[in-house]
């Protein structure tokens, strides 16, 4: 039996980041716990850096395991960005990707509800509506403006209320399509701490035909190439690409955590290749392969990013904004009209992503950049010695 406690001793002492260090941990439980592994097989999935159910989600062996990013070393490479990661603060990269042809791609921001320390106080921003009033009415009167607004934690979870589209229809008010009284209103307004209230993206209609009741939002997955002239601009590789919808019991996002599913498609063309995929937890028979959505029945196959070409336009705009960084995961909405950014992620997963997109590994490119950043310093074995150590 494993003493996880004791296993973070044992991976912080690896020099793995805390934070990171508790992350990677709760996973290796998460992995236990969905694919039941011998013993044997955890020895050979460990000292190759994997978590053991990675043989059976990846299809891994001695053949190919080379080609995907292992576990240890990508928790252990955390940092893959330098100090210009403060850039990726949700404020503050408002007004990084304000020129450079990125202009456009960022959501109106309103009002930025400051920490516990600053009194919650209202902080209101550059798209802030001029006629409305300054007052504790603020909030409602600009959802009766805008009919639905995206209110999103600046950083963390920021008590616990996570992500809301909060929405006014003809029949009332509604909290991630759920309806609510002004009583949970005015507990959100008064919960509410570190937070920025934005303008909603509406999906294209497009992709709402496939699941219209939260919007689907692309993981775009870009690392530099790390060329050998240090004197010459950087150009830039797409690691991972694939969509995210929601789906009946998801609530009001399209994360996979909360039962969504996950559909790759090639960067190039923004044409989806056939196939999806869902969190096992979450699957009837165990099967996490998905070749439709299981509540509206469209295929995959059918499915294909609209306004592609300059949603790749947008990104090399992005990517060309936030050049001092290394490494990003670009969380997108595509719109009737381009695009909205959502957030920029410094370090995002890559587990059920190799899954949909193919081994990341496997891209020269990407290999060269991860090789870079230290990915061959990390061995396995000692991944597996300090999980042996831990064990009851």
């Amino acid at each position: 039996m494993t003493n996880y406690d004791l296993l973070l001793e044992k991976v912080r002492a690896l020099g793995m980041d805390y934070r990171w260090a508790k992350m990677f941990v709760k996973k290796l439980k998460d992995d236990e716990e969905a694919f039941p592994a011998s013993e044997e097989q955890k020895k050979w999935a460990m000292e190759r850096g994997f978590y053991p159910g990675r043989v059976e989600l990846y299809g891994l062996t001695e053949e190919n395991w080379r080609d995907y990013m292992a576990d240890y070393p990508y928790f252990m490479m955390h940092p893959l960005n330098n100090h210009f990661l403060k850039w990726l603060d949700k404020t503050t990269l408002k007004y990084v990707l304000n020129s450079g042809g990125a202009e456009s791609t960022m959501p109106e921001y309103y009002v930025y509800i400051e920490n516990e320390l600053c009194g919650g106080t209202f902080t209101y921003l550059m798209d802030c509506p001029q006629d409305i009033p300054k007052d504790e009415d603020f909030l409602l009167n600009l959802l009766k403006q805008k009919k639905v607004l995206a209110m999103k934690p600046n950083s963390g979870t920021s008590g616990g209320l996570g992500f809301i589209k909060l929405e006014l229809r003809d029949d009332g008010m509604y909290e991630n399509n759920r309806p609510i009284g002004m009583e949970r209103f005015i507990e959100i307004r008064e919960k509410m701490r570190n937070y920025i209230v934005t303008e909603y993206c509406k999906q294209h209609h497009e992709l709402a035909a496939v699941w219209p009741d939260s919007e689907c939002t692309l993981r775009v997955i870009m690392c530099k190439n790390p060329g050998k002239d240090r004197f010459a601009p950087y150009e830039w590789n797409n690691v991972i690409s694939y969509a995210r919808l929601g789906t009946s019991i998801s609530g009001g996002t399209s994360n996979l955590s909360t039962g969504g599913v996950g559909v790759s498609f090639d960067f190039e063309t923004g044409k989806c290749n056939g196939s999806g995929m869902r969190y096992r937890r979450f699957t009837e028979d165990g099967n996490w392969w998905i070749w439709r959505h299981p509540d509206t029945g469209v295929e995959w196959k059918s499915l294909e990013m609209p306004n592609w070409p300059l949603v790749r336009e947008k990104i090399d705009a992005i990517c060309r904004q936030v050049s001092s960084l290394d490494y990003i995961g670009l969380d997108i909405i595509i719109t009737e009209d381009g695009m909205k950014l959502c957030e920029i992620n410094s370090h995002p997963a890559l587990d059920y992503a190799q899954l949909m997109s193919g081994p990341a590994m496997k891209k020269e490119n990407v290999r060269r950049f991860f090789e870079r950043k230290g990915f061959s310093k990390f061995d396995g074995k000692d991944f597996y010695r300090a999980y042996m150590e831990s064990q009851e």
